[in-house]
């Protein structure tokens, strides 16, 4: 299972940014509400700015 994920990343790593990107945010926003009660609508410039970074660094990773 963890070749195919890691062949899956290589391959296409602007889905596994994207994925990671949107598992992490519906699991951490579920936790928030969860303890909480509430919703932090700014934590999606911390996403974003993560995803932007991590798609650059996938771009580098597929000229190799």
């Amino acid at each position: 299972m963890f070749k195919k994920l890691n062949h899956f990343y290589d391959e296409h790593p602007y889905w596994g940014v994207l994925i990671a990107a949107a598992v992490g945010s519906v699991i951490g926003i579920l936790i928030e509400y969860t303890v909480n009660d509430n919703f932090i609508g700014s934590a999606i410039y911390t996403v974003s700015f993560y995803s932007i970074l991590m798609l650059l660094v996938g771009e580098g990773r597929k000229k190799k």
